[in-house]
């Protein structure tokens, strides 16, 4: 079972890149730090925003960490439409909610996934943008024996 701060991001990173349409993945580059080099889009970003603790008992701690995950589709360097880069962006949101919300425990990797927020919007800031932002809790209990 995935107990560090390293081990549930890697599970989820393992999850984004795992994500198809049809065969080919749907990500083009994901990140686990908060700028990445985009060449490849859509783009996902990971990163760890902290977390907290709740004493279960005198063996058990219950450890939440929270993550932020963002996506983004650029529109005219990718030779996108606004409705192109619109169309993959939507897509692309819809299939990490589907894919976090068919696997709650990260295959019993750990206690519970939840999406607890996401925003979507785009900006310009040399170039322009749709992207997404997803706010995920993942829970843990960790053993202290």
């Amino acid at each position: 079972m995935a107990q560090t701060l390293t081990e549930i991001i890697d599970l989820i990173e393992t999850k984004l890149k795992s994500l198809k349409n049809g065969t080919a993945p749907i990500f083009g580059d994901v990140f686990k730090y908060a700028d990445g080099d985009f060449k490849k889009f859509p783009v996902a970003l990971i990163t760890e925003n902290g977390g907290r603790g709740q004493v279960i008992d005198s063996h058990r701690n219950q450890r939440t960490y929270d993550f932020t995950i963002k996506l983004y589709q650029e529109q005219s360097l990718a030779g996108k439409t606004k409705a192109e880069a619109a169309a993959i962006m939507r897509s692309a949101t819809d299939a990490v909610l589907l894919a976090f919300d068919a696997d709650k425990d990260f295959s019993g990797q750990v206690d519970i996934v939840r999406v607890v927020e996401f925003d979507t919007d785009f900006k310009v800031a040399a170039g322009t943008f749709n992207f997404a932002t997803f706010r995920v809790d993942v829970v843990v209990l960790v053993h202290s024996y």
